[in-house]
C-alpha cells in the first residue's frame, strides 16, 4: 500500500462523506433537508446540478444576481457539492441609489464540521468575493485542492471604485461554516465582522483582518484609529493551522474592540499574530501549538486582557511546542495588560514574554507548568526583556524551572513601582531575578537570591525583613531599608518612620527613629545601636516631659556630663534639674540642683 497524505485524505472524506454525490435535480438528498426559508433562491433554480462533477459557477452566480430585486435576500444551497471555476461576486451597489445586494443570505443545510453543502473552489483564487455589506454566509462547506497559494474560500471587501464608496463599513456574519485546505480561509477587509462556530481545517491562515488603503469615508469614529473596530471571533475550531488570525497592513496596530473566546485549536502554529489594542482573549484553548508562539502581538499592545485560556504544546509523547505562550514583540508599546487565570503549559522558553519594556501589567492567578524547555537560563516563566514599572505578579503557581538557578520572573533592565508577591515556585535563586532593582518595589521571597528584600510573615505573626544585598557596606546608607510615613500636605515630606543602616565597615546596624521638626520639615533622628540611644545633637532632646513623666528609671550606673558654671540653663525653666558641675573653690565635680530661682550645691558625703 502506498504512502496516504493525511491533508488528502481529511480533504476526500469530507467530500465522499455527504451522503449523495448529485443532489437536487439527479436524486432527493439521503436526508430531510431544513425547510427552506420562504422567498429563498436555489442555484438548482438556476440549472445547479450539485454532483462535484458539473461546472455549477454560472446557475450560482443568477441565483445571487436575481436577488437585486428581492426584498428577502437569500440564496439558499441545498446538500450536494457545488463545483465553481471562478470566483463569484455580491457586487456593491449600496452607494448607486437604486437596488443593493445589503443583508444578502448564503446558506446551507451544515453547521460546523457537518459537510453537506458543499462550495468545491476548483482553481487557484478565490471562491466568493463579497462587497455588499451586511452580508452573512451560513452553514456552507468550502474545499478546495491543497498547496494553493493563492486560494481563498471568502474575500470580504467594499469595492473602492463603487459609486459614494464606503470601503470601511462591511460588518459581515460567518457562522457554522467548514473551510478546508485554504491558504488563508477568510481575507476581511473593514470594520466589523461576527466570524463564529465555524471550522476551519488544513491551512495556514484562517481569518485576516485589515483595514482598505482607499475609499474610506465618514467622520469620527468611522476613521482610523477608531474605525477598525467590532469583532466577534467565537466558538471556532482551527485544526492543523499555520495562524488562525492574522491581523495584516500598516494599520493592524489599531485593530481593536474585539472579543476572541471560546476557540479551540489543535495542531497549530498561532492563535493570533498581528497588532491589538482594547480587546480581550478568553476561555481559548490551544493544544499542540508548535513554530512559534500561540498569540504573538506585534504592534499595538495595549488595554489587553487574557484570561481563562489553556495555552500549550504537546506532551512529552510527542507533538509541537510553542516557543512561548502570549508573546509582545519589541514593536508593540505594552502597557495596561492584564493576564489571570491561565493556564500555561509544554513551552520551549517563557510562556509570558515581554521582547522590550513593559508598564502596567498584571499577571496574577496563572499555572505555569513544564515551561523552559529549552533549559536556558535566560528565560523565566514571566520575562521583560527591559524595565518593568508598575507590573504586578501575584497569586500565580510557577512550576518547577528545569534551570533551578533561573527565577520564574526575569527582568533584563530595572524593575521599579511593582509587586511580586504571594506566588508560589520551585527553584533555588527566589522569585525575581532583576537587572537593577529601584524604587517603591515590593517583592515577596522564600529563599535568598534575590537583590533587594524579602518580607515574610512568621508563624506569631511578625514580619521578618531580610537584606539580601550583597554591596559593602555603605556606612549611614539606607542599605538594610526604610519605612516612612510621608505627607503630602501644605509641608510635605517625609513626617517619621525608622531607617536601618550600617553603622561600620562590617554591617553592623543601628535603627534610626525618624521625626519631623516641629518648626519645619527638617527630618531628624534618634539612633539606636549597640552604643544606647544617641540623640541627633548634644542638648536637644529630652526623656519625659513636664507632664508626661517616667515613674522610674532602673538602671545601674547613671553618668552626668559636666557643665561649666556660666554655662547653666535657666534654673526656672529646669525645676528639679540635676546638673555635675565643677566647684570653683575645691576644682572638684560636685552636684547642682535647682529649686527653680537658681542652682544650689548638693553637699556630697564622704568617699565609697
Amino acid at each position: 500500500m502506498g504512502t496516504v497524505n493525511r491533508r488528502h485524505l481529511l480533504r476526500s472524506a469530507g467530500i465522499a462523506g455527504i451522503a449523495t454525490a448529485a443532489v437536487g435535480a439527479v436524486s432527493p438528498p439521503a436526508h430531510a433537508a431544513p425547510v427552506n426559508p420562504a422567498d429563498a433562491t436555489t442555484p438548482q433554480d438556476f440549472g445547479a446540478v450539485a454532483d462535484g462533477v458539473a461546472d455549477d459557477t454560472d446557475a450560482i452566480q443568477r441565483a445571487i444576481d436575481a436577488q437585486l430585486q428581492r426584498a428577502t435576500k437569500i440564496v439558499y444551497f441545498p446538500p450536494g457539492t457545488y463545483r465553481i471555476t471562478r470566483t463569484l461576486v455580491i457586487p456593491d451597489m449600496e452607494g448607486a441609489g437604486g437596488p443593493h445586494f445589503n443583508r444578502l443570505v448564503l446558506a446551507g443545510a451544515g453547521t460546523m464540521g457537518s459537510r453537506t453543502s458543499i462550495i468545491d473552489v476548483d482553481f487557484d483564487g478565490t471562491g466568493i468575493l463579497l462587497r455588499a455589506p451586511l452580508a452573512a454566509v451560513r452553514g456552507l462547506c468550502f474545499v478546495v485542492a491543497a498547496s494553493l497559494k493563492n486560494s481563498q474560500a471568502i474575500h470580504i471587501a467594499r469595492d473602492p471604485d463603487a459609486e459614494r464608496a464606503n470601503t470601511d463599513d462591511m460588518d459581515a456574519t460567518i457562522t457554522e461554516c467548514t473551510f478546508v485546505e485554504f491558504y488563508t480561509a477568510v481575507k476581511h477587509v473593514g470594520r466589523g465582522l461576527v466570524f463564529t462556530n465555524n471550522l476551519v481545517a488544513v491551512g495556514d491562515f484562517g481569518l485576516d483582518i485589515s483595514w482598505p488603503t482607499a475609499g474610506v469615508s465618514g467622520s469620527g469614529v468611522h476613521l482610523l484609529p477608531y474605525g477598525m473596530r467590532k469583532w466577534l471571533i467565537e466558538g471556532n475550531h482551527f485544526h492543523s493551522m499555520g495562524t488562525a488570525i492574522v491581523t495584516s497592513g500598516a494599520d493592524a496596530h489599531n485593530f481593536r474592540g474585539a472579543v476572541i473566546s471560546n476557540n479551540v485549536l489543535d495542531i497549530g502554529r498561532r492563535l493570533f499574530s498581528g497588532g491589538i489594542v482594547n480587546s480581550t482573549f478568553a476561555g481559548n484553548v490551544v493544544e499542540n501549538g508548535s513554530g512559534g508562539s500561540v498569540v504573538a502581538i506585534t504592534s499595538g499592545g495595549t488595554n489587553l486582557t487574557f484570561t481563562g485560556n489553556i495555552f500549550g504544546g504537546g506532551e512529552p509523547t510527542g507533538g509541537g511546542r510553542p516557543s512561548h505562550a502570549i508573546e509582545f514583540r519589541p514593536e508593540a508599546a505594552v502597557r495596561k495588560v492584564t493576564i489571570t487565570g491561565n493556564s500555561f503549559n509544554w513551552v520551549l522558553r517563557s510562556p509570558v514574554y515581554f521582547a522590550s519594556s513593559a508598564s502596567e501589567i498584571t499577571v496574577a492567578s496563572n499555572s505555569f507548568d513544564n515551561w523552559n524547555l529549552d533549559r536556558d537560563e535566560r528565560w523565566g516563566a514571566v520575562r521583560i526583556n527591559g524595565d518593568a514599572a508598575s507590573v504586578t505578579v501575584i497569586g500565580n503557581v510557577f512550576g518547577d524551572n528545569p534551570v533551578a538557578s533561573t527565577a520564574p520572573v526575569r527582568v533584563v533592565g530595572a524593575i521599579s513601582g511593582s509587586t511580586v508577591a504571594g506566588n508560589t515556585f520551585g527553584n533555588t535563586a527566589g522569585v525575581l531575578h532583576a537587572g537593577t532593582v529601584g524604587a517603591d518595589n515590593y517583592v515577596e521571597r522564600r529563599s535568598a537570591g534575590a537583590n533587594q528584600h524579602q518580607l515574610t510573615a512568621a508563624v506569631n505573626g511578625s514580619v521578618i525583613v531580610r537584606s539580601t544585598t550583597t554591596a559593602a557596606p555603605n556606612v549611614g546608607s539606607d542599605a538594610y531599608g526604610s519605612f516612612v510615613v510621608e505627607g503630602s500636605n501644605a509641608s510635605a515630606g517625609v513626617k517619621g518612620g525608622l531607617r536601618v543602616v550600617p553603622v561600620n565597615q562590617s554591617g553592623s546596624a543601628a535603627t534610626e527613629f525618624l521625626c519631623a521638626t516641629n518648626s519645619s520639615n527638617e527630618v531628624v533622628s534618634m539612633t539606636s545601636n549597640v552604643n544606647g540611644l544617641v540623640p541627633p545633637a548634644d542638648k536637644v532632646r529630652d526623656l519625659g516631659s513636664a507632664d508626661r513623666r517616667m515613674r522610674s528609671v532602673y538602671t545601674h550606673q547613671v553618668v552626668l556630663a559636666e557643665h561649666a558654671p556660666d554655662s547653666l540653663p535657666d534654673p526656672a525653666d529646669n525645676v528639679g534639674g540635676l546638673v555635675m558641675v565643677r566647684d570653683p573653690l575645691t576644682g572638684k565635680r560636685a552636684l547642682a540642683l535647682s529649686d527653680g530661682q537658681s542652682w544650689r550645691n548638693v553637699v556630697l558625703g564622704s568617699a565609697v
